[in-house]
């Protein structure tokens, strides 16, 4: 597994429904030389609020929060080493998104003149992966039915917080969405993953 490569044995899984298929799949995580705990959910809450429940074993150090959506092969160790070596309560790992445009772009001054055009340029924005490696103090924030992205975040940078983002250019993919779910099959290799049997193909019906 990529994570115990980077020498993280110690994981805890929030699953919710149909989270017996991945029990069933991890077990204990002892196949796979990681000890796997789980955190059943009866009902969502929330992608930092499921973090509430967990605090007695999470708190006193630094922790990594990946999404179970995130396909990567993010180079962990130097992720957890910069959030260390930052002041912040936590770090985000960006992917670089290059967005083609279709059109010419006019850039106009304020008395309507044009003072640029750009044909069909490409835009260049940082995403947010769902890749977290966040301090403990992190925990004082934590509600259940709270998200990091729409309620945690925006709060801690309001009250002047520190967030660092951390730009990696290695695989991820969000395998959220169907069509990239169907295109990791061609990737899982790069992500030093046991994989026994391909993962199916899901019809975007």
């Amino acid at each position: 597994m990529h994570l115990k490569k980077h020498g993280i044995t110690d994981i805890i899984i929030a699953i919710g429904y149909l989270g017996y298929q991945i029990k069933n799949y991890f077990g204990d995580g002892s196949e796979w030389g990681v000890n796997i705990e789980y955190s059943e959910e009866k009902e969502a809450l929330g992608t930092a609020g499921c973090l509430a429940k967990l605090k007695d074993k999470l708190k006193g150090e630094s922790f990594l929060l990946m999404g179970g959506d995130n396909l990567t092969n993010l180079d962990i160790t130097n992720f957890i080493e910069y959030h260390l070596n930052k002041d912040g309560i936590g770090t985000i790992a960006l992917v670089e998104i290059d967005v083609p445009v279709e059109y010419g772009v006019v850039d106009l001054e304020e008395d309507t003149a044009i003072k640029r055009f750009r044909e069909k340029p490409t835009f260049k924005y940082h995403a947010s992966t769902m890749l977290y490696c966040l301090s403990p103090e992190i925990f004082e924030f934590i509600e259940e039915g709270k998200d990091f992205a729409k309620d945690i975040f925006p709060y801690l940078l309001s009250r002047g917080y520190k967030i660092y983002g951390y730009t990696f250019k290695d695989l991820w993919i969000d395998v959220g969405r169907i069509d990239d779910y169907n295109k990791a099959n061609n990737h899982v290799e790069l992500c030093n993953f046991k994989i026994e049997k391909q993962i199916p193909d899901i019809k975007n019906n």
